[in-house]
């Protein structure tokens, strides 16, 4: 059984008696016998201390009773899990994982965290408003620029993040190295 909880997916897993220790967390089944008694119920809690033959779970504010004995004697009748906590991969936050399209006259610099997606980072810009997506950054853009057609200058602009503009780069060769630089001191910051 898993329940996904802030990011994080908790797994409950069978655990021995003699394998709990002090800050586990552990869930496991109680009565509550008597009049207006809810029977059978599961309840979760942290371990405080571990005896021979007891161990003692602090319950919190769950039921009326904030803290639980559990028993070597009836341990498998208590259905005894372990909590596991699973956060899920990380992805590395890092240049490598920058793609870059090339649009003839725009070139977009994309990190994609995904290895499937990145295998057509094309693909990725031409849809990156759709919700698949939504892990991916534009990290910069290239863009050719000519006087003739009005430009204040003549050659490549890159742009990145707040940096809304650069020199211009006569050559793609020379702008090429520049983006390089401009992806790495994106990550840097």
């Amino acid at each position: 059984m898993s329940v996904m909880t802030e990011n994080k997916t908790e797994t409950f897993e069978g655990v021995d008696f003699s394998n709990v220790h002090e800050g586990d967390r552990l869930q496991f089944i109680t009565r509550e016998t008597g009049f207006n008694g809810r029977g059978l119920y599961s309840r979760t809690g942290t371990v405080t201390k571990v005896t021979a033959k007891t161990v003692q779970v602090d319950c919190g504010r769950d039921s009326w009773k904030r803290t639980a004995v559990l028993r070597r004697a009836d341990w498998h009748s208590r259905d005894v899990r372990r909590v596991v906590t699973e956060r899920p991969a990380r992805r590395p936050y890092n240049a490598e994982h920058v793609q870059i399209v090339d649009q003839g006259l725009v070139m977009t610099a994309l990190y994609i965290p995904d290895p499937e997606q990145a295998k057509d980072p094309a693909h990725v810009l031409e849809n990156i408003l759709d919700c698949r997506y939504e892990n991916v950054e534009v990290v910069a853009t290239a863009t050719r620029h000519f006087k003739s057609e009005g430009a204040a200058v003549s050659g490549w602009v890159i742009a990145s993040g707040n940096d809304y503009g650069s020199e211009g780069y006569p050559n793609k060769r020379d702008m090429r190295k520049a983006l390089d630089i401009t992806i790495a001191d994106y990550f840097t910051r």
